[in-house]
């Protein structure tokens, strides 16, 4: 094996052991693995075709993009995306993939393509298949299956941009003690009218931007 691949395999498998590691008081941004803008400035993110199966929706897309759009302009700086089709030249690839039971609802995985590292993020998108007390919710908000699966993805942008979990049920980056539940999920849910009203809130903390301003 390619020297280099070896190193970055090791990176990946550092990161993936902080960010599944247990939460404590003084948990602060990783910087082991964090997703670097190419040459152009910017990070290239695609949003791969769903899995079929996977309970994927029109316009869950639409949440991850928003997803971006809030850390960048909450962040600023030198922190930039830029949606492509090339899936070839992302460095952060989208996936909605089918539930598994040994899979969580969103998952960031740093991996080896050629000589980088690019970050996958897996959501699992079907409603079915969320906790029972957030399922029978959905059922009668249908909104808050958006509310869900937008905290997902900018939970799981946020380890892709460097951040370990945080021990404060105020941030987005805050795992829950036990996975998120429907309290927390209903704290956003209150500032919403309507769906376009997502990406009109400021659903990231202070300290959840402090944090990746840290790194970038």
């Amino acid at each position: 094996m390619d020297t280099r691949i070896r190193t970055l395999i090791g990176i990946a498998l550092v990161g993936l052991v902080l960010l599944a590691g247990p939460k404590g008081p003084a948990l602060q941004a990783d910087a082991r693995f964090k997703l670097r803008p190419d040459a152009s400035g910017q990070i290239p993110y695609v949003i791969v075709s769903p899995v079929e199966n996977s309970g994927y929706r029109a316009g869950d897309a639409e949440l991850a993009v928003w997803a971006t759009e809030e850390w960048e302009r909450r962040v600023g700086g030198p922190l930039r995306f830029r949606k492509t089709d090339d899936e070839a030249g992302a460095l952060l690839r989208v996936r909605w993939l089918p539930w598994a039971e040994d899979a969580a609802l969103g998952r960031m995985e740093p991996m080896p393509v050629g000589d980088r590292l690019v970050a996958f993020l897996d959501i699992r998108p079907d409603e079915a298949r969320f906790r029972p007390s957030i399922m029978r919710r959905v059922k009668v908000d249908p909104l808050m299956r958006d509310v869900v699966l937008y905290y997902v993805c900018l939970h799981e942008i946020g380890h892709a941009l460097g951040l370990s979990h945080s021990d404060n049920p105020r941030d987005v980056m805050w795992p829950g003690t036990n996975g998120v539940t429907l309290p927390i999920y209903d704290r956003y849910r209150h500032h919403l009218k309507t769906r376009d009203d997502i990406p009109r809130v400021e659903w990231l903390s202070a300290h959840d931007v402090a944090r990746v301003k840290a790194l970038f």
